[in-house]
């Protein structure tokens, strides 16, 4: 099976910079490409050096997220106009210069060594720590933890002032303390502007490019030399030998970079020599300034600069251009930052919460040490646009102590869900309406809901007594009541209505549901017995009923199994626990443990729609005594190894359960499950490839201490359909998962590696700021084999119609110019056939839970009422009619012919296509079997072609031989020919990420077209490699656009735009990066037409280079 990647992962922050991307640039030709053929089979032949790079491509769209220069509306010193907060430097703006915050890299960071935990548990060596474990320093940190720079405008206009320009979309709220004392909806700018900062001299600042860039306007007549600077609270500043202004202090240097200026003149922009030039201390009238003097106190010593300046027309603007502050920008401030729990909407917002040491709110009113940074820890929770290119909002949330942002849940309409746990009292923590407005001492969890604008919070409050309560989990339903899960110590915990109102001892799981206004419990109660119990995941189903798991070290005698997988505790410290609470909360539909005889704890839990539960989390049993029952994994690999496994709707057993893990350790932290009844977690391991399972994901090579991963397991439970690192040299963790109707897979979590090593590709931050960072990334999944679209003709007029999955509007069918809609449902696949001999197509629709469906013109007719997974169409019989052959999962595979349905395999099929057999003109399926291998039905009977499992396959005429041969990417075994009579050729001893086979150049048999990654796209004629371009595609098509004899590539190359390859010639069709392509001859004119979805702008056509927009709405 072939899947293809876009990794997106970033630091999560509100500044944002691309480091930029390789363009297609020269598409060049020729060169000796993948290695070429010899003949032998990829079962039994030798296994070449594996050549490509991981099976990952980088999304520059996704988390790249714009500079904010955010407005001080009173929640910060009123001296100060604007601020760019960050984790290692923080700048405000005000009338009279620039105030540079620093945090020493030591002080920014918290060391991930030397954990304290927050709450007294015993953990013995090589346990790993929880989900809920807080991480704090016990190391001395030398030196200022910030200082503080002050950049002087000397000489300049007292009464100009900084004016946001470009205002963005999204709004920072910051919910501290008393209502009155909240501000909510705080504009930020893409560009400040000091206008006239001296006479006919403007100063703008903006971001670029990984930087904060400042830029001096000098209007005609204006004297460039008037412009003179100053640092105070600096050790130093010299100009390198490259022309660079060195700033130096002792919490860290930073420099701006070498100058340039020019003129715009006559549509051409001129160069005008510039250098920096620094100033003596009587340079500047009435402004005394030490000036080079150094070892002076750096609190009290100042450095002046100014500009030199070539010749230039003073009657045209001059613009300076002194290059760059280096700037790390991030959602936060100096100390421990991270991304604990994730969501996703319809529209693909994604929801993100976790905390952030902040300290932009302690303005830094004199330069040098700045002794009085607060360093409290706020939650946050930010909302990301779908093209993950721009924040909507991000939202503060805390009072003056520490506050921990677990977990947060979004409902239909874009409010927010949010619970964590706070030691802030009601005296400075933002309660408002909600269960509880009075803080209980020690530790209390919260839960709050914030409005999709993010600017509001429709309530805040606390639930808790007077011992410790961890809010951990929240969810939900489609009334607005959220249902929260955590553990506590607190004997007057507020219990209502539940599962169990009696505190049982040591730490107490709990699950409680709050109304919809937030003003009270529906019902709050316990789950656990005499000894710890914890609880880390909630999830949902459409009645109402919570699933919760954790872990607890109660035995059955006091524990509440009351019907489960498992009624009996297993020993040693802890086992994993699910549980299923009725609607009402009122009591246990089921509860009981999943572990064996060593450590086992559980973290996360999600939901289908059956009701089945997923459960996933960490263990030190081995499969003598864990309960594996089919899994990706029955045996356990050494150390602790993530588990995941899947509970029946009635609780009584698992329907799989095995482990993901390596020779180290390795732990399972979130879950989520997708509509086809796949699995995603995300956790950390320290296992190496070697013996970590890794297969297909985003990154291949573990990277250095704990990585990150992500993996995705099929709706059997039987093996993994990816499994990748995300990681550099430090240590990262996934703690959060979400997943979207499109199998794209969301994860937030933390990070102590820096760039270049973390793989930030594209992001909100691209620099690591020292100590953790919080990250966010998307997976993006395309499954090239299932299409929620046909193009063909269905009407029998002669052109082409387009029958589109539209979402949640549908199915609709695009026919000469018109829209009309035919079903309200929701596709999962179609496939076009020629099922009833006619002139005519008819198309096969999967509509899920809904079963299969024959789409005839206008006419709909069910042919099943199973859940198709794959499916394909070919005459197999010869009869000059198609035939599907569809694959029902755990049903086997089968056809309809005529009519009726014949079983060919009791087998599930990974994969099936169709392919022309040379002796007899009919079509054979042929069937990926996962691991029992490659297989081709033909014509009654089944024959192995390989015992190897391949990612992906398709098929065309690629030699002098009758029929279809199939092309085959076998993963590290590299690309493989098959052909009826002479068999298997190695094609390359590279993984392509993707291939399609057409005849691009014309001469009667097909070619191939690899998508090969980092070495570029690549032509398969006639024996031999020809580059196409330098760099891969993220998706690539075939067309015939001028109805000549071959076909025309037109690929996607993301940030680069849309092209088109004919012989040999890149044509760009255009800068936009679309997110699905399609082409057909709509207008019966012999000439294919591109139709390309361009995500918020809609689908659009392509026909003889103009583009026309057919619908504002974009595909499923």
């Amino acid at each position: 099976m072939k899947l293809r990647f876009v990794l997106t992962p970033a630091i999560l922050a509100f500044i944002a910079f691309d480091q930029g991307s390789p363009l297609p640039g020269s598409f060049t030709r020729g060169g000796s490409g993948p290695r070429q053929a010899v003949a032998v089979s990829p079962r039994f032949g030798p296994q070449p050096a594996n050549l490509s790079p991981t099976i990952i491509k980088a999304s520059l769209d996704y988390g790249r997220l714009p500079l904010y220069f955010i407005a001080n509306e009173g929640q910060l010193d009123r001296s100060v106009a604007y601020y760019v907060g960050g984790k290692d430097k923080s700048l405000y703006f005000s009338r009279d210069g620039i105030t540079i915050a620093l945090a020493s890299r030591e002080a920014a960071g918290l060391s991930m060594k030397t954990p304290w935990l927050a709450k007294p548990v015993s953990i013995t060596p090589g346990e790993g720590r929880a989900a809920g474990d807080e991480i704090r320093t016990t190391s001395e940190v030398s030196g200022p933890a910030r200082w503080t720079v002050k950049l002087d405008f000397l000489g300049a206009n007292p009464d100009a002032r900084p004016v946001g320009e470009d205002r963005s979309q999204a709004a920072f709220s910051y919910f501290r303390g008393k209502p009155e004392n909240w501000h909510a909806g705080v504009p930020a700018y893409a560009k400040i502007l000091y206008r006239d900062l001296w006479p006919g001299i403007d100063l703008a600042y903006y971001g670029n490019v990984n930087e904060l860039k400042y830029e001096l306007i000098v209007h005609p007549g204006s004297d460039p030399r008037q412009i003179r600077l100053a640092y105070r609270g600096v050790t130093g500043v010299k100009i390198s030998d490259g022309g660079q202004l060195e700033v130096r202090t002792p919490a860290g240097g930073f420099r701006d970079g070498t100058p340039v200026a020019y003129q715009e003149i006559g549509g051409r922009r001129l160069p005008v020599d510039m250098a920096y030039s620094l100033l003596g201390p009587d340079a500047i009238p009435g402004h005394e300034v030490p000036g080079n003097k150094e070892n002076d106190d750096p609190a009290v010593s100042a450095f002046s600069y100014g500009f030199k300046i070539g010749d230039y027309d003073h009657t045209q603007p001059l613009v300076l251009d002194p290059a760059v502050l280096v700037y790390c920008g991030f959602l936060g401030g100096s100390g421990e930052d991270q991304g604990h729990g994730i969501d996703v909407d319809a529209s693909g917002c994604a929801y993100v919460i976790g905390q952030t040491t902040s300290t932009e709110a302690s303005f830094p009113v004199a330069a040098g040490p700045d002794l009085a940074a607060n360093g409290g820890i706020d939650a946050f929770v930010a909302k990301l646009n779908p093209m993950g290119n721009g924040l909507v909002y991000c939202g503060f949330i805390g009072g003056s102590a520490d506050d921990y942002g677990r977990d947060v849940a979004v409902d239909g309409a874009g409010n927010a869900y949010f619970t964590g746990y706070t030691y802030s009292t009601e005296a400075t923590f933002p309660v408002l309406v909600g269960p509880d407005l009075t803080h209980n001492l020690a530790i209390d969890t919260f839960v709050g809901k914030l409005d999709p604008s993010g600017t509001t919070l429709s309530y805040c409050g606390y639930i808790g007594g007077w011992g410790f309560d961890y809010g951990q989990a929240i969810a939900v339903d489609g009334s607005g009541n959220a249902y929260l899960a955590g553990y506590n110590s607190s004997t007057n915990f507020p219990v209502t209505v539940g599962p169990d109102l009696t505190f049982g001892g040591g730490y107490e799981a709990f699950v409680a549901k709050v109304n919809p206004s937030g003003s009270g419990l529906v019902y709050c109660g316990f789950i656990g017995g005499s000894a710890d119990d914890e609880a880390f995941g909630i999830a949902l189903d459409g009645s109402g009923n919570a699933y919760v798991a954790g872990f607890t070290a109660s035995d059955e005698s006091t524990f509440p199994v009351a019907v489960g997988p498992d009624l009996t505790y297993n020993g040693y410290l802890y086992d994993g626990f699910v549980a299923k609470v009725n609607a009402a909360g009122s009591g246990l539909t089921y509860c009981g443990y999943i572990g064996g005889s060593d450590y086992d704890r559980a973290f996360g839990v999600d939901v289908d729609a059956s009701g089945s539960a997923f459960v996933t989390g960490q263990t030190l049993s081995n499969e003598t005594t864990f309960p594996v029952a089919v899994g990706p994994d029955t045996s356990q690999n050494g150390g602790q190894d993530a588990f995941i496994a899947k509970v029946n709707p009635s609780g009584t057993s698992l329907d799989y359960c095995g482990f993901i893990g390596g020779s180290q350790n390795e732990y399972g932290q979130a879950i989520a499950v997708d509509i086809r009844g796949s699995a995603y977690i995300t956790g950390y391991t320290e296992s190496t490839a070697a013996t970590f399972p890794v297969a297909v994901g985003p990154d291949l090579t573990h990277n250095g201490d704990y990585d990150g991963f992500v993996a995705r397991v099929n709706p059997l439970g039987t093996r993994l359909l990816y499994c990748g690192y995300i990681g550099a040299q430090s240590f990262e963790e996934g703690l959060g998962i979400a997943v979207d109707a499109a199998g794209n897979a969301y994860l937030t979590g933390r990070t102590s590696s820096s760039e270049p090593y973390f793989p930030v590709i594209s992001g909100p931050d691209l620099t690591s700021n020292g100590g953790q960072d919080a990250f966010v990334a998307k997976v993006l999944y395309f499954d090239e084999r299932i299409s929620n679209h046909a193009v063909g003709d269905i009407d029998g007029d002669g052109a082409d119609e387009l029958v589109a999955d539209l979402g949640d509007s549908g199915i609709w069918k695009w026919n000469a110019g018109s829209w009309s809609q035919i079903s309200a449902a929701n596709a999962e696949g179609m496939i076009l056939a020629e099922y009833d001999g006619n002139a005519d197509d008819e198309i096969f629709i999967d509509l899920g839970a809904s079963g299969l469906w024959l789409l005839n013109d206008t006419v709909w007719m069910q042919w099943s009422t199973a859940d198709v997974e794959t499916m394909a169409a070919g005459d197999v019989d010869g009869d000059g009619n198609d035939e599907p052959a569809c694959d029902f999962g755990g049903l086997g595979l089968w056809k309809l012919d005529a009519g009726a349905w014949s079983q060919l395999s009791g087998v599930n099929a990974d994969y099936v296509i169709t392919a022309k057999n040379g002796a007899t003109g009919a079509a054979d399926i042929i069937g990926d079997f996962g691991s029992l291998g490659l297989w081709t039905w033909s014509p009654n009977s089944w024959t192995q072609l390989s015992g190897v499992d391949p990612e992906f396959m398709t098929a065309g005429d690629h030699d002098v031989y009758a029929g279809d041969d199939i092309i085959g990417d076998f993963g590290s075994l590299g690309l493989w020919l098959y052909s009826s009579l002479p068999g298997w050729f190695v094609q390359s001893g590279v993984n392509p990420e993707y291939l399609i086979s057409a005849d691009v150049k014309g001469i009667d048999d097909d070619d191939i077209v690899g998508d090969f990654g980092a070495l570029g796209l690549w032509l398969w004629m006639t024996g031999s490699w020809e580059q196409l371009s330098g760099v891969n595609p993220e998706y690539m098509i075939t067309a015939n656009p001028d109805g000549d004899a071959k076909r025309e590539i037109a690929a996607d190359f993301g940030p680069v735009g849309l092209w088109l390859w004919d012989t040999g010639v890149w044509t760009l069709l255009s800068g936009l990066n679309p997110e699905t392509l399609l082409a057909g001859d709509f207008d019966g004119d012999s000439m294919d037409e591109l139709l390309a979805d361009f995500g918020s702008l809609g689908l659009w056509q392509w026909d003889s280079g103009v583009w026309t927009q057919i619908s504002p709405d974009n595909l499923e």
